[in-house]
């Protein structure tokens, strides 16, 4: 007889799912891959994910919510142990953004060349998007709390915001060097100096 599975082997094989999940997605697109494709790779049987997910969709959202909790969870972290003013904490949130996106370009694709129907919803994943697009606003929130009109504060967080994104998106797929998203990290940073 075979032991009842604990909640922590439970969880063990959600998380093991989602890693080999989020690989296959990245690499041939979410659109491409089967549930099916995925147990063959886990080396379980068809029906073995059905147990723990209804569909490809929901582990979409699963792989893309661990994604968007890291990447909050590394921004905020840098920003708040970052002294200093908020200039100095938004280049440490910039420095983390880009950690984590050139050391997890599978999740980051992912997260951000992906869309579902919940990123905007009070569903797990849209708490997820909503935490992670919060990490993101730090830069807007210290030009707001400097005196700047709100509009103008959170356009110039948005071209940050796309700059970086751009900048990252190039680097990871080969089109400009190794380097080159941190090079325009910088620059942002000394142009905002300037501002």
């Amino acid at each position: 007889m075979s032991r009842a599975l604990t909640d922590d082997d439970l969880a063990r094989f959600q998380a093991q799912l989602c890693d080999v999940a989020e690989v296959m997605f990245a690499e041939r697109g979410a659109e491409q891959v089967s549930i099916r494709q995925i147990a063959a790779a886990l080396g379980v049987s068809p029906m073995t994910p059905y147990r723990y997910f209804a569909s490809r969709d929901d582990i979409l959202a699963a792989v893309r919510i661990r994604g968007f909790e890291r990447f909050a969870g590394q921004l905020e972290a840098a920003y708040t142990a970052t002294p200093g003013d908020a200039a100095a904490k938004a280049a440490a949130a910039g420095r983390a953004y880009l950690d984590f996106a050139l050391s997890n370009a599978n999740t980051y694709r992912l997260m951000f060349e992906q869309h579902q129907q919940e990123d905007g919803s009070d569903s797990a994943l849209g708490r997820a998007v909503a935490r992670a697009r919060a990490t993101l606003s730090v830069y807007g929130d210290g030009l707001i709390g400097s005196g700047m009109a709100e509009a103008e504060a959170r356009a110039l967080e948005l071209l940050i915001w796309s700059t970086l994104h751009g900048a990252v998106t190039l680097e990871l797929a080969g089109t400009t060097p190794p380097g080159s998203a941190r090079q325009t990290l910088a620059l942002l940073g000394r142009l905002g100096m300037r501002a």
